[in-house]
């Protein structure tokens, strides 16, 4: 069953915001909500480090599908205990981190899937 979450972003001027996994997703879908006016998107990805900035028109969805043979995009916060009486702790993993492509603030919708099909 696919999750889905609102997650409000800074404009172009701010900080970019984290977009961690909630679920053991293999296939993300973010895109601008229908509730704002699309403001276009800027997305850093974790394969260079998040240095590269790519940019994202006004409602062009950003899709995120799990490599390799499990598949698996991200995995959501952890927390186990180790056996000795303590956690250990695990943090989500971070699709990307996004920010407007204009001066006004903007929402995402992230739909997140267990299944690679949307």
């Amino acid at each position: 069953m696919p999750v889905t979450r609102l997650i409000a972003l800074n404009g172009s001027a701010g900080a970019f915001t984290a977009i961690p996994a909630a679920i053991p997703a293999r296939a993300v879908q973010i895109v601008e909500d229908d509730s704002v006016a699309g403001q276009g998107l800027e997305a850093q990805f974790p394969g260079d480090g998040y240095t590269t900035i790519s940019t994202y028109a006004a409602g062009t969805p950003i899709s995120i599908i799990g490599p390799g043979r499990d598949g698996l995009a991200g995995l959501p916060e952890q927390n186990a205990a180790n056996g000795v009486g303590a956690f250990n702790h695990r943090a989500a993993d971070v699709y990307c981190k996004l920010r407007s492509a204009t001066a006004t603030a903007t929402t995402v919708r992230v739909v997140e899937t267990e299944s690679d099909e949307q």
